[in-house]
């Protein structure tokens, strides 16, 4: 009895070490199972560690060449007069400083505003009678009673106001702009440079921009012949940090209606072509008479226009040009600097004894934004060619005629040097010098008298006097502008609320006329200090 309850205790306690091995045996291949899972998921984690680590050292390989590319390009000025011209506020909808959008957005459109409120203060030694627009090409001559008066004008006609619409249409954008200031003069408005009717409209245009690099544009915009800062984009222009709106003697530009396509190949390369709105200025001792087609003709005044009025003492008409200016640019980017190459074609037509007469002109530029720091740049221009007067700062002549009515271009050289450099985030520094030469082209009527532009039988006896008697004219014809300026920007505060910003000039200004009889060369000079406040919208 003993053996069987000893048989039959052996055989519960080898039973139950059975199951407790079976249950070891199952839990043994449980964490197994579990330990396999887990090495799979770390497995699964270290190659999604690898990818991120991969597309970070992508990302950052990406930034670094972007970074290089920066550091290349020219330093964008943030000087207060071109604060919404030099930076798109398409580049960014919201301002990261503001807790308002500085876009709004209004059935499908961004509508973005900008502009400036100004207050500016003018300093002349010579009185030009002129507010923050000045008159380079018609300094007055020493000796005149004008050289011998200063001028003062405070003004707030540069206050200017911009408004940008933007819409996506699937692969293309359509964008529109208007900017406009209250420097127009309506009696004496006119075409020649920038279009200067009231409301005075700097630019108005609208564009269809395509992905594949192509953008066509029409309307008041800066002349195509006007260099670009980067790249070759409505709103890219390198305009001048002056206060005053002429900018500076050799300076090209013109603001004015124009059709214009532009292609981008690449990030290095762009080329365009426009056709632009012509303007005709004549200079000439003794025309001919009765000598129709310029814009100080008898022609270019009546009838009355929606351009000027006849019975308006000092109105400018509009001359009667044959055909559109015909401008082709193209723009490189090697990688160091921005450098352009420009043509300029021109159509010139007038009238005299039942006969039309034509002829044509034209000249070729050259333009480079060159970054010498990170805050330094230096800016260099220059355009040659015969019938160009127009297209710089100090307004020359573009032609003159013979005494038997044939046109003849005058041959001229706009050169232009500046400094730009920016120390940091309140200051901007600035220089610029210009020149401009226009060259003589005379000739003599039947009655031996000169004829055409800056011939040397001139009568220049009056330039140089007060109070010249009738028999003491004034037949001076400019032969060179110069100007140097220093100047400066001085941010008090920029952020959310916008910018407030002051700053300061002083140009030297010469200029000298061809010499006619006697050797007389009248020559003039100018001494100016311009002061800007300004509140920048944000």
């Amino acid at each position: 009895m003993a053996r069987v309850i000893i048989s039959f205790l052996m055989l519960s306690a080898a039973t139950l070490v059975a199951q407790d091995a079976t249950k070891a045996d199952q839990q043994i291949t449980n964490l197994k199972t579990q330990l396999q899972t887990e090495h799979e998921r770390v497995q699964r984690l270290e190659e999604s560690i690898q990818q991120l680590q991969q597309e970070m050292s992508q990302l950052r390989a990406q930034n670094g060449a972007a970074s290089n590319a920066q550091t290349q390009a020219p330093a964008v000025s943030a000087a207060p007069q071109q604060a919404m011209v030099s930076t798109p506020p398409a580049e960014s909808s919201t301002n990261s400083n503001s807790e308002q959008p500085s876009s709004i957005r209004f059935r499908g459109v961004t509508l973005t505003p900008g502009g400036f409120f100004d207050a500016t203060g003018i300093y002349r030694t010579r009185n030009e009678n002129a507010d923050a627009i000045s008159t380079f090409g018609n300094i007055p001559f020493s000796g005149t009673a004008n050289s011998n008066l200063s001028e003062f004008h405070g003004t707030a006609r540069e206050t200017r106001l911009s408004l940008l619409a933007e819409g996506k249409v699937k692969n293309w954008k359509a964008s529109g702009y208007a900017e406009i200031d209250f420097e127009g003069a309506a009696p004496t408005a006119n075409e020649v440079e920038s279009n200067s009717f009231q409301p005075r409209s700097r630019q108005l245009w609208a564009q269809a921009d395509f992905k594949n690099g192509f953008s066509i544009s029409g309307g008041q915009t800066w002349s195509l012949l006007t260099t670009s800062r980067k790249g070759l984009a409505l709103r890219q222009e390198w305009v001048p940090n002056t206060i005053d709106l002429q900018y500076v003697v050799g300076y090209n530009w013109a603001r004015q209606w124009s059709l214009r396509a532009t292609k981008k190949f690449n990030d290095k390369v762009w080329a365009a072509v426009s056709v632009e709105n012509p303007e005709t200025t004549l200079s000439a001792i003794n025309p001919p008479p009765n000598l129709f087609g310029f814009n100080t003709s008898a022609n270019a005044t009546s009838p009355v226009s929606a351009f000027t009025l006849f019975n308006t003492p000092g109105a400018n008409g509009i001359s009667t040009d044959l055909a559109p200016d015909l401008i082709g640019k193209v723009v490189f980017e090697p990688g160091w600097g921005h450098y352009e190459i420009k043509a300029l074609g021109r159509f010139f037509r007038d009238r005299l004894n039942g006969h039309n007469n034509y002829t044509e002109g034209g000249g070729g530029g050259i333009a480079a934004v060159l970054p010498v720091s990170k805050k330094v740049d230096v800016i260099a221009e220059a355009l040659a060619g015969t019938g160009i007067g127009r297209y710089a700062s100090g307004l020359g002549s573009d032609v003159t005629v013979k005494p038997d009515g044939t046109i003849v271009p005058i041959r001229t050289l706009q050169t232009m040097l500046g400094v730009e450099a920016h120390p940091g985030s309140r200051w901007d520094f600035y220089l610029y010098g210009g020149n401009e030469y226009y060259g003589r082209t005379a000739y003599v009527n039947a009655a031996g008298l000169p004829v055409g532009y800056g011939s040397p039988l001139n009568n220049n006896s009056g330039c140089q006097v007060e109070t010249p008697s009738t028999t003491q004219p004034c037949q001076a014809q400019n032969r060179t502008l110069w100007e140097i300026e220093p100047g400066y920007w001085y941010r008090f505060y920029k952020g959310a609320a916008g910018t407030v910003a002051m700053g300061m000039s002083y140009s030297y200004m010469q200029r000298s006329a061809w010499a006619g009889l006697g050797g007389l060369q009248p020559r003039g000079n100018e001494n100016m200090v311009m002061t800007s406040f300004r509140y920048i919208l944000p």
